[in-house]
């Protein structure tokens, strides 16, 4: 065959394999975000506080931040099949026990197991995408990754509550647990590592088509991602960016709507879906207007600037909070331009050498988690300090004043963290050129 045959093949591969992988990621944002929906269940069953709840939320992403730079590790060095393969299912699992939990200890246990399981996904992944695809097209395509999270994210609203209104929270996610298993064996039995297992050329030409980096020269290579100063402003501006994001989409936005607007759950949980829709189509909207001006921070400052400026509408409506014809509006936005979040991956690769991608990834995407670890029980400790003593069928029911003061508190932290990006490193303008110039062809 002819290298442009084999390339051609290459492609054609890649997005099939990506697609395969794509499934085991669906479950990792519905696991994110499903609490929200069942957050008012949960927190009667086991009589919580708004701190408890949004610790046991928050205990996935707690696992999931400590996971990330040996997630890198094990992509690079292990291999990302096998690696997202055994992330399933330890996610399923977790799942299960999750929901057979009868005392709170179990519960946690369940959502540790999913956070640890799932939490290697995202970074394999995108190694996946490094092998197969040109290194041009990686912010479109964490742009479509996301938009495929984001399904899970849809899913985990207004159908998770149907399931849950036919049989119950526990029922459900001991379904999505099968569903978590099932996705790991697909993916192990039919998904390659890299072109050269097939004998096919890689889409790279930076990329050594060697034998995998062994174990010694990955973990040598982190230090080398850890040591260099513009790994870290990507980190620190996806912390608060997604740390906010989570703690309303995550966990106490459900709670906001029905307490503060008197809707239903399933009316609830479809405005939540809005957020998660503006994210299915920001994220790729943002990658590819960042891979077609081949730049990366002037699109992410701006979606992000524009991120920050809804949660200030949602403080200075008058009234005290967005007027219900407003709401859906101001969520979709909220989604669409918390989105600008997925360029800070392209940020942190493109300044370490591309063998090392799983471990730059890895480094940044610990930010995000440790951010949404810190904001989600933050959240809830705010509510309950402004809780005026008011339960209604074990749920604790917040004034408006307490929403506000939460919120507030996400928009400091989401405006000091994105003040960072201000550091973030564009990619040599060489290398910039040579995007543009391909595309031109």
């Amino acid at each position: 065959m002819t290298t442009d045959v084999l390339q051609k093949r290459t492609q054609k591969l890649g997005w099939y394999f990506f697609g395969i992988v794509s499934l085991s990621y669906l479950m990792v944002y519905f696991h994110r975000v499903a609490p929200a929906v069942v957050s008012d269940l949960l927190m009667a069953e086991f009589n919580l506080s708004g701190a408890v709840l949004g610790n046991l939320a928050a205990i996935y992403f707690y696992v999931y931040t400590l996971m990330q730079l040996p997630a890198g590790v094990l992509a690079d060095g292990f291999g990302a099949k096998k690696t997202i393969f055994w992330g399933m299912m330890v996610s399923g699992i977790g799942s299960l026990i999750f929901a057979a939990s009868t005392i709170l200890g179990f519960a946690f246990l369940g959502r540790i197991l999913i956070g640890f399981g799932v939490s290697v996904i995202f970074v394999s992944m995108l190694k996946i995408v490094t092998e197969w695809f040109p290194e041009k097209q990686f912010g479109a395509l964490s742009g479509i990754a996301l938009f495929i999270g984001n399904s899970g994210a849809v899913l985990a609203a207004t159908p998770l509550a149907y399931l849950v209104s036919i049989w119950g929270w526990r029922v459900s996610f001991t379904l999505v647990g099968g569903v978590g298993i099932f996705a790991g064996f697909l993916t192990l039995v039919l998904v390659k590592d890299r072109p050269s297992e097939l004998n096919l050329p890689s889409p790279n030409s930076t990329l050594k088509p060697a034998a995998r980096m062994g174990e010694k020269d990955v973990i040598q290579g982190l230090g080398t991602v850890m040591k260099n100063p513009s790994s870290w402003p990507p980190f620190i501006l996806f912390s608060g960016v997604y740390g906010s994001l989570m703690a309303f989409q995550g966990v106490w936005g459900l709670p906001f709507l029905v307490q503060q607007y008197g809707m239903e759950r399933f009316e609830a949980s479809s405005n939540l879906m809005i957020i998660a829709v503006g994210l299915l189509i920001g994220c790729p909207t943002v990658g590819y207007i960042s891979d077609r001006i081949g730049k990366r921070k002037l699109p992410l400052l701006t979606f992000l600037l524009m991120y920050a400026l809804c949660w200030v509408a949602m403080l200075a409506w008058p009234g005290g909070k967005p007027a219900p014809f407003v709401l859906p509006y101001l969520l979709f936005a909220m989604g669409f331009f918390a989105s600008g979040f997925i360029l800070v991956w392209a940020c942190a690769k493109e300044v370490n050498p591309i063998e090392l991608s799983g471990c730059a990834i890895g480094l940044a995407n610990m930010g995000g988690f440790l951010g949404a670890a810190i904001v989600q029980p933050l959240f809830g400790w705010a509510l309950d300090k402004k809780w005026l003593g008011i339960v209604e069928e074990g749920v604790r029911i917040y004034p408006l004043e307490a929403w506000r003061f939460a919120f507030l508190l996400a928009l400091v932290i989401l405006l000091s963290t994105t003040l960072i990006g201000i550091l973030i490193k564009e990619p040599k303008q060489k290398t910039l050129k040579s995007r543009n110039q391909i595309r031109q062809i």
